[in-house]
């Protein structure tokens, strides 16, 4: 049974993390790229060409675990410190990449446009609950190649929290760096003071992509810290049974840090598992499942007995609208990360299994995150809060019986409990005469429309200029043909 932070006792997490050494002993990773088989040969692999196989030796896959740090600090725009990934801090933010999103002005799903993502990108920087900052919808009213670039200037033109970035190849890789490094004020300073990490997707079974092996060769060159994920499917690309798939998943982590330490050792990485189960009855690729939340915690325990910064999705759902479904899932994908100390989650705003994002779930799923941390918060006991004093005084004899005028209730009543900004908690006669306000994303709407006219976050109209300079260029490389 699971009933605290681990998962696992700790010779079960050593026997998974042994089976993992196993398979990247024997059993190797496909690497499509010859440059990194190349180089990972020169660092004590075995490679086999025809097959394109690399196998890790022990010693090298612990070296280099060895070589990550256990953790690092982010920025925000300004060179500010942010957050700190590692150890036992939790931070949460959003996730990527939806095509659609739902337009809360007439209730549609629609194919994603930039004018979305820039409400995304303003609101995540008005919404205390986000301490990272992942583009969620991918603008489609861009150009295909370089919509990845729009991304990467609406979060740089929208918010100071750190981004969360997504290099398509080596070009774009070179290019989100080149924007960062504009905003931060050169190359120096981002290497010096992180302010973005690049979304690195393993591909499973036990493959690692060129296009990965480009953005990591790009990431390690500055040191832009990477967000390694693997996101195996049970039963359909990973076996069914969740130890063997959190041993895979693992494997393909690892296989990708070696690759980063080579190049870079002491490259800052997060290592984070999407690992789910594919739905047999409805043949869906499915996050909002018991499975999906257990290995959250089953990676992060690997991350723990490493002592690497761990990552992964949470707070998602494969509700297709915002229902029961919808805030039973969210809450449980989310707590299960959290109390496990995951040190980066990725989901909020995220519905369908991560195909759709909604402006509304946004600002509800900041709710549900509140929740989460109010429970895993626990009861403080001590002097001041047991107020053995205050009962005594108007619960005795010669007490009132009512607490409500006391000032350890001022005092208290505000910080004890959590606040609410969407939650309904009014009696039925009068929810049921104010119907503006009588559903959540009703109050969800009326709540973005604030927080949309209070956003003041902007930048110098030279940056963005430098900005679009950049993508202009990536435009004509691709134009010509080039990758």
């Amino acid at each position: 049974m699971y009933y605290g932070e681990k998962l696992w006792s700790d010779e079960d997490a050593r026997e998974v993390h042994e089976n993992t050494l196993n398979i990247l002993e024997k059993l190797g990773i496909e690497v499509q790229e010859k440059q990194a088989r190349e180089d990972l040969a020169k660092a004590g692999c075995t490679v086999d060409e025809e097959s394109r196989r690399v196998y890790y030796p022990r010693a090298l896959v612990e070296k280099t675990l060895a070589d990550a740090p256990a953790k690092f600090d982010m920025y925000d725009a300004n060179g500010e410190y942010y957050i700190t990934l590692g150890g036992d801090d939790v931070t949460i933010g959003t996730s990527g990449f939806a095509a659609f999103y739902l337009d809360r002005k007439d209730d549609m799903i629609k194919t994603g446009t930039y004018e979305a993502l820039t409400e995304e990108i303003k609101l995540l920087e008005m919404l205390d609950e986000a301490n990272h900052v992942q583009t969620s919808i991918q603008p489609t009213d861009m150009p295909d190649n370089v919509q990845e670039l729009y991304m990467t200037k609406c979060g740089l033109m929208h918010t100071r929290k750190p981004l969360h970035l997504w290099p398509t190849n080596e070009r774009s890789a070179r290019a989100e760096i080149e924007m960062n490094a504009v905003v931060m004020g050169g190359h120096d300073v981002l290497k010096e003071k992180p302010h973005m990490m690049f979304n690195i997707c393993t591909l499973s079974p036990l493959k690692m992509r060129d296009d990965a092996c480009e953005a990591i060769r790009e990431a390690a060159k500055v040191k832009v810290p990477c967000f390694f994920s693997s996101g195996p499917m049970g039963g359909a690309t990973s076996p069914a049974t969740l130890a063997a798939e959190v041993s895979q998943s693992w494997a393909e982590l690892l296989a990708h840090n070696v690759l980063l330490q080579i190049y870079q050792p002491g490259s800052p990485v997060v290592l984070a598992s999407w690992s789910r189960i594919f739905d047999m009855k409805t043949v869906t690729c499915t996050v909002g499942t018991p499975e999906y939340a257990l290995m959250r915690a089953a990676i992060t325990q690997l991350c723990k007995l490493v002592e690497v910064p761990a990552g992964g999705g949470g707070f998602l759902t494969d509700s297709n609208t915002i229902d029961a479904q919808y805030g039973w899932e969210k809450f449980m994908t989310g707590i299960c990360g959290l109390q496990a100390k995951q040190n980066q989650t990725h989901g909020l705003g995220m519905l369908s299994q991560l195909n759709v994002f909604s402006h509304e779930a946004l600002v509800i799923d900041c709710e549900i995150v509140r929740c989460v941390k109010r429970v895993l918060g626990g009861i403080k006991v001590d002097e001041e809060h047991l107020a053995y004093d205050v009962i005594a005084a108007e619960g005795g004899v010669d007490g009132s019986g009512s607490f409500l005028k006391t000032k350890h209730t001022r005092k208290h009543y505000k910080t004890e409990w959590m606040g609410t900004t969407v939650t309904d908690r009014r009696t039925f006669s009068t929810w049921e005469k104010e119907t503006e306000t009588n559903d959540i994303r009703k109050r969800a709407c009326s709540k973005i429309d604030k927080l949309l006219e209070a956003h003041d976050y902007f930048i110098d109209e030279k940056l963005i200029e430098k900005l679009d300079e950049i993508i202009a260029e990536n435009e004509k490389i691709v134009k010509e043909g080039k990758k």
